[in-house]
């Protein structure tokens, strides 16, 4: 299955993005509320950006949520840091060709709008077994931290390696 992408730039964005949010809080975390996913819409568009993730026909199936930090973990919208908060995708969509081709988006859209990162980094709940399994392939778990509702694994990986084996990739489709 194909996809779209669009980097949220306006508030009819913000909007629908929320919209999808809402509707589909537990694909984020099975325990999330609806006052839990308010809250933490309202204090993440602030400092994040979030790209919808678009069926051909133009319908939300899911979005990247990201943001720059300094290497000491800051916000900054030139840091050095890409931080992948969350993405999501409608089960129905789910593929492991949409999964490389949207990650490849997201990197090569994050190398233009930031030439400064160095490093890629993300989250992943550790009770997850196949993600982790994913994951490893091209990041390193650097620790572990207490997530919304259970504990989740830090992964880390250099960003130009990144980008060449994504776009290396490109080659493979």
């Amino acid at each position: 299955m194909l996809a779209q992408y669009r980097v949220c730039k306006n508030d009819a964005d913000l909007a629908q993005y929320a919209l999808y949010f809402i509707r589909h809080r537990t694909d984020f975390s099975s325990k999330f509320s609806l006052p839990d996913t308010l809250y933490h819409i309202l204090q993440s568009i602030q400092q994040s950006k979030v790209m919808l993730i678009l069926s051909l026909e133009g319908d939300t199936i899911g979005w990247a949520h990201y943001r720059y930090l300094s290497t000491e973990y800051e916000p900054v919208r030139e840091g050095e840091i890409a931080f992948v908060d969350s993405v999501i995708i409608n089960d129905a969509y789910r593929s492991g060709r949409l999964f490389i081709n949207g990650f490849r988006f997201l990197a090569n859209h994050i190398a233009a709008e930031n030439p400064k990162v160095r490093t890629f980094e993300f989250h992943a709940l550790a009770s997850h077994a196949y993600l982790n399994r994913l994951y490893s392939k091209f990041a390193t778990i650097v620790g572990q931290k207490d997530g919304y509702h259970e504990l989740e694994n830090a992964y880390s990986t250099d960003f130009n390696q990144l980008l060449h084996y994504l776009n290396q990739t490109k080659n493979d489709n």
